[in-house]
């Protein structure tokens, strides 16, 4: 079985487009979204992210919807299928962003592969 992994020099969970996911209206409050709003800068990106490195400037402090492994466990997807669904998730969003044949997709089928 696969399991879920973060990989570095990713970040692409930090381009966030409240407009793509629909599903996020009934487990974000209005406070998470004005923060979310708040956070991403015209081209999509959040602030935070230093872009060079593509590492969190507040990983420390950042907001609950940043923690992956925590937030994920709201989604009805990630109760029925666990792992599964973060893997597919993070496919859909590295491809949207990336490429399917970039360096972070292959990085990150790689990662999940090793586990």
């Amino acid at each position: 079985m696969k399991s879920w992994s973060c990989i570095e020099n990713c970040g692409a969970c930090c381009r966030f487009d409240l407009t793509e996911r629909d599903d996020l209206s009934n487990i974000l409050s209005s406070n998470d979204i004005a923060l979310i709003n708040s956070m991403s800068t015209k081209d999509g990106w959040c602030k935070h992210l230093d872009k060079s490195n593509k590492k969190c400037k507040i990983y420390e402090s950042r907001p609950h919807f940043c923690r992956v492994n925590e937030f994920s466990t709201s989604f009805k997807g990630y109760l029925q299928n666990g792992d599964k669904f973060l893997i597919n998730c993070c496919k859909q969003h590295i491809s949207s962003i990336y490429g399917n044949k970039s360096n972070q997709m292959n990085a990150f089928k790689t990662a999940v592969t090793k586990k």
